[in-house]
């Protein structure tokens, strides 16, 4: 059985003003798999001679619309009681507002919707200044003259998204906030809890301590880390290669809805703080089913794109550098 592994929040002092700011190692590992999601990224755009400041842009509305929806959907669809509760004929608002706090939880497929929105949103539109308020400038949307190919940035994303996802469940695994099914001591990958409740955790001073509790169940973020490491691993493995545009967005649609279909099954649904069901199945669930029918629809695309000898990839390059104009030769 493995232990449980518990990390202490590292918290930094401010002695002017004698405050301390607490850092927690989810948040830690979120922004480090988001700054190497992006060098990577841009390295391969680098190498491949694409447009470095469409893909920055692209990279900024990804991220902003799928921070904002992995917290959104996941008080729509996991924590609805939060925002309203509807009882006995009688609607009454809770705290609505809690759509905004962005700190106070994420969903994986909320976040990946919200990128997909975002996404979407840069392909038509970009945002330009509307109105100057002193040194502040009001930005609002505004339609592009030409609309934007998105195939060739997600292909590239997704290339290297698994490696940032490694961080990101990295994060989950250590905070334990997938608690998965109960288990048997000798069940492969099973995880002494060191309380009953899955929702409880240790109070230890130590930043890292490994307790061997007497509970065991499934940890789903750490299942999901193993299954993310073996992908980055494949992924990388392809990244010299000249596959046609699409490929890894297929080949991630195909890998991860099934696993996560499946490893779904193993949640909590009978304690305190399980993930609530919709026709027997999780949201994730039917994201799921809804993931892997969009992979199977893309890759006709990708296909016939493919046997069309049709490139979008070519739509995203740098504009050729123009030679330096020959400085003109003075008089002796």
């Amino acid at each position: 059985m493995l232990p449980y592994i518990n990390v202490s929040d590292i918290t930094i002092p401010i002695p002017i003003v004698n405050l301390t700011i607490p850092l927690h190692p989810f948040g830690l590992l979120v922004a480090t798999g988001v700054l190497i999601g992006t060098a990577l990224a841009t390295r391969r755009a680098r190498q491949r001679g694409l447009d470095l400041d469409k893909l920055n842009s692209f990279i900024t509305w990804m991220l902003v619309a799928g921070f904002m929806g992995g917290h959104m959907l996941d008080e729509i669809f996991y924590h609805p009681t939060e925002i309203a509760k509807f009882e006995n004929g009688h609607f009454e608002w809770v705290r609505p507002w809690s759509l905004l706090l962005l700190w106070e939880g994420l969903s994986s497929f909320g976040g990946f919707i919200g990128g997909l929105i975002g996404i979407m949103l840069w392909k038509y539109y970009e945002l330009k200044p509307k109105l100057n308020v002193g040194p502040i400038s009001i930005v609002w949307f505004t339609r592009r003259p030409e609309v934007q190919p998105v195939l060739p940035f997600c292909d590239l994303i997704l290339s290297v998204f698994p490696v940032a996802w490694i961080f990101g469940r990295g994060g989950c695994s250590v905070v334990h906030d997938h608690p998965g099914a109960r288990a048997t001591a000798d069940a492969l990958f099973a995880v002494g809890y060191p309380f009953p409740d899955a929702n409880l955790h240790p109070r230890v001073d130590e930043f890292i301590k490994f307790i061997h509790g007497a509970y065991p169940r499934y940890d789903l973020g750490l299942l999901e880390w193993l299954f993310t490491v073996v992908l980055a691993l494949a992924f990388a493995l392809t990244w010299r290669r000249k596959l046609p545009t699409g490929t890894y967005a297929v080949a991630a649609a195909f890998a991860y809805a099934p696993v996560r279909f499946a490893m779904d099954y193993l949640r909590i649904s009978d304690e305190r703080g399980a993930d609530p069901r919709y026709g027997g199945l999780t949201p994730a669930q039917w994201s799921c089913i809804g993931l892997f029918l969009f992979g199977a629809w893309l890759l006709t695309r990708v296909r016939a794109m493919h046997a069309n000898g049709v490139d979008p990839m070519d739509r995203v390059l740098a504009a050729p550098e123009q030679d330096a104009p020959l400085p003109e030769k003075q008089p002796a």
